[in-house]
C-alpha cells in the first residue's frame, strides 16, 4: 500500500496574509433564489441517496434552487487573513471555504464560476481552452452528454495561510461540498455522480497567478424523462 502522509494540520500562531486570487471573468447571469424549505425529511433523504448515471438537462431554475441550498454564502466575518471568512450550508475548516464552483453546461463550452455571496453565474474568460481536454477526459470518465460538469477548484493559500500542514483539510473541504451537493440534488429530485478524476492538470492552468488547482469533478442533471 502507497500512503501519502500530508500531515497534521495545526493552526499558526500568526496567520499569513494572502492576497486572493483575481478572476478574468466576463458575462454575468443571475441565478433565481429559492426561498422554499426543502420537502423531503433527512431521513428521507438519506435513505434515498444514491449515484445517479443517466442525466437529463437542468434548466436555469432547477440549477438556481441547487446552488442556492447547496453553494451560496449565508453569512461574513472579518479575518486577519485578508480576506472574509464564510457561513454555508457545507463545512470549512476556519471558515475559510477555498473551493470555488466552476460549472460548463451541456452544449456551451464555456466555464462558469458560481459566485455564493450573490448568487450569480460568472463567465469565466479562456477556460474553454484551457480545459477542454478536461471536457474530453470527464466523458471518457462517464458518458453524459445532457449533463452540467461541476469543477472544484482549490484555491490552496487560503488555508495554507492560517494552517501548517493544511493540504489534508483542503480535500476534506472539497469532500464535504461534493456530499451536501450530492444530499441537496436527492432532495431536489435531481441526479448527481461524483467522478474520480481531481481536474489537472487542466484546472491548474486557469490561474496566471498559480493559485488554483483541481480537486474534483461531479455531474448533475435532471431524470431522463422527467
Amino acid at each position: 500500500m502507497t500512503w501519502i502522509d500530508l500531515g497534521d494540520p495545526l493552526p499558526k500562531c500568526q496567520p499569513d496574509l494572502y492576497e486572493p486570487v483575481e478572476w478574468d471573468l466576463g458575462e454575468i447571469r443571475p441565478l433565481p433564489a429559492a426561498m422554499e424549505v426543502l420537502d423531503p425529511t433527512f431521513g428521507e433523504i438519506l435513505n434515498s441517496r444514491m449515484s445517479q448515471r443517466r442525466f437529463g438537462r437542468v434548466d436555469k431554475y432547477q440549477l438556481g434552487r441547487f446552488l442556492w441550498h447547496a453553494c451560496r454564502t449565508r453569512g461574513v466575518g472579518a479575518s486577519e487573513l485578508g480576506f472574509d471568512l464564510e457561513h454555508r450550508a457545507s463545512p470549512s475548516a476556519g471558515a475559510i471555504h477555498p473551493i470555488h464552483v466552476g460549472m460548463r453546461w451541456p452544449g456551451d463550452d464555456r466555464w462558469w464560476l458560481y459566485r455564493p455571496r450573490t448568487h450569480e453565474l460568472a463567465e469565466i474568460r479562456r477556460a474553454s481552452d484551457e480545459l477542454s481536454g478536461l471536457y474530453e477526459h470527464s466523458q471518457e470518465v462517464l458518458r453524459a452528454d445532457d449533463a452540467i460538469r461541476i469543477l472544484f477548484l482549490a484555491e490552496p493559500g487560503k488555508t495554507l495561510g492560517k494552517y501548517h500542514d493544511g493540504c489534508s483539510l483542503i480535500w476534506r473541504d472539497a469532500g464535504s461540498l461534493l456530499a451536501v451537493m450530492a444530499f441537496t440534488a436527492t432532495a431536489l429530485g435531481l441526479n448527481f455522480c461524483p467522478l474520480g478524476i481531481t481536474g489537472e492538470p487542466w484546472a491548474s492552468n486557469l490561474g496566471d497567478q498559480g493559485k488554483l488547482v483541481g480537486v474534483g469533478l461531479a455531474l448533475i442533471g435532471s431524470p431522463p424523462g422527467a
